[in-house]
């Protein structure tokens, strides 16, 4: 039975495991992720993956940033881009560790996981929405994970939330950094978007202790009235963008994922107000998507991360 090894670089940790040729978990663990410089990040990772030696005959690794995964070049690196910039990191990886070694951003290893066996499986064309702090995205057309010309397609955090701001002539993209700054997308759809949107409903302070989005999903079962006008609007934003990227994707299904879409009265409130677009806009050529939850969490970007190295080596 091959072997491979599987590394989800996140801001915080660095998740591995030693996977079977069908991404099933052998041993894993993770570390705390060096944010520091090149060599730390490295010797990370061999420090990890010396115990397997010899067990593995392959390393694919998911990361975020924007990544070229057929020539194994890290453009820029997400939380790692004070030092992963234009790096042949792949090339780096594979070094230490003696074996092939993929990289791929997460959004896309996410989608590559959910068109694999996951809740896009069977599906021609697909797409994967992630919300968390941003929206991560994940396209899957003509069944294989599309990268786009510059390894940078499902980057949809940054589609625009408000004309109006980004024609201003002081407007700076890298605001984007700042929750709630930027009149884009995330902003206001993402996991973030939910829990500053229940803060202004509350009339919460912005310098006081934010609520998780397991608090906000309480309240609206407890049926408080800023919980339920909170989840409307959120989902009503999240619907408005499935319909913008779907006027342009055309895809089958769509798979939210993120901690949030564990909570069951998520789902439900997109496809009412996705329902409630579509029959307002009956002239458009657009066609509905199927609206499903993902099926992996935590370990969907491992797992879509071997599902990429397979289809870089042609197995």
């Amino acid at each position: 039975m091959k072997q491979y090894l599987l590394i989800d670089i996140g801001g915080t940790f660095i998740k591995y495991s030693l996977a079977d040729e069908h991404a099933q978990k052998i041993s894993g663990g993770k570390v705390p992720t060096p944010l520091t410089k090149m060599e730390d990040l490295l010797d990370a990772i061999e420090g990890f993956a010396a115990p397997m030696k010899g067990q593995f005959e392959g390393c694919a690794i998911s990361m975020p940033g924007r990544i070229d995964t057929k020539r194994g070049i890290a453009h820029t690196g997400g939380m790692l881009s004070a030092f992963m910039w234009e790096q042949p990191f792949a090339a780096q990886v594979s070094e230490r560790l003696g074996v092939p070694v993929t990289i791929a951003n997460d959004g896309k290893c996410a989608a590559a996981a959910e068109s694999w066996t996951g809740a896009l499986a069977g599906v021609e064309n697909g797409l994967v929405l992630v919300l968390g702090t941003g929206i991560g995205g994940g396209i899957i057309l003509n069944g294989r994970t599309y990268m786009g010309s510059h390894a940078a397609a499902g980057e949809v955090s940054g589609m625009a939330s408000d004309m109006k701001k980004m024609e201003q002539e002081d407007f700076e993209l890298c605001q984007f950094g700042i929750l709630g700054a930027a009149p884009v997308w995330a902003s206001i759809a993402s996991a973030s978007g939910l829990i500053l949107e229940y803060m202004h409903q509350k009339h919460l302070p912005e310098d006081g202790p934010m609520p998780t989005g397991e608090e906000i999903f309480a309240a609206y079962n407890a049926g408080e009235p800023e919980a339920q006008e909170t989840l409307k609007l959120f989902a009503r934003r999240v619907a408005i963008g499935i319909l913008s990227l779907q006027s342009v994707l055309d895809v089958e299904r769509v798979a939210i994922g993120g901690g949030i879409s564990a909570a069951d009265a998520l789902l439900p409130a997109i496809q009412r107000e996705l329902d409630r677009l579509f029959e307002r806009c009956p002239v458009l050529p657009t066609i509905k998507p199927e609206l499903v939850r993902c099926r992996y969490g935590n370990d969907a970007n491992m797992i879509g991360a071997l599902k990429l190295y397979f289809e870089q080596n042609d197995r």
